[in-house]
């Protein structure tokens, strides 16, 4: 219960350094180099509203011998 309760980023990570800038602090380098992002309040909606999935559609798909019909499964 208590995985499926966390946010999906660290609030203490995230600071605001202005009216129209939030600054999220990475706890590593990303591949990039970067170690931080600057984002408007505007921007950082849209990304997380993107991590939400639309309704009625299954998260998980499974291909292969997993897949509904394959033929090898019984």
């Amino acid at each position: 219960l208590r995985y499926c309760a966390r946010p999906p980023f660290a609030l203490e990570r995230l600071e605001q350094t202005s009216e129209e800038q939030l600054v999220y602090r990475f706890d590593k380098p990303q591949p990039d180099g970067r170690t931080q992002l600057r984002l408007t309040p505007l921007e950082l909606l849209e990304r997380l509203a993107a991590l939400i999935p639309p309704p009625r559609v299954h998260c998980h798909r499974y291909h292969g011998v997993l897949a509904p019909n394959a033929p090898v499964r019984a």
